[in-house]
């Protein structure tokens, strides 16, 4: 006896669970992969917004080096740099943290 069904038969009760399971499976899996993309491009966005950022400091930094011509201010302009730097990292890899 062969196991196809003929077309005129409607679903079986087990077919159509097993039809909603799937449908349920899909809709679970694209909304999982949804979720990741989301978070790869904020992480993305807070990455370039830290790049930016640093790269407007070290520019504002040397700028403001160049007209000070004093070896103290050019000293505290480059711990300020530093520090906020280091906090824009903080920030960057506190969002990747969160993510994982």
């Amino acid at each position: 006896m062969s196991n196809l069904v003929p077309y005129d038969r409607p679903p079986s009760r087990i077919a159509r669970a097993a039809d909603r399971s799937l449908e349920r499976l899909r809709a679970e899996q694209s909304l999982a992969s949804a979720r990741e993309i989301a978070k790869v491009e904020t992480i993305a966005q807070v990455t370039e917004a830290g790049m930016l950022a640093t790269s407007h400091i070290a520019a504002m930094e040397s700028l403001l080096v160049a007209r000070s011509g004093s070896p103290f201010v050019e000293e505290r302009l480059r711990h300020i740099a530093e520090a906020a730097h280091v906090n824009i990292l903080d920030v960057v890899i506190g969002v990747s943290r969160r993510f994982r």
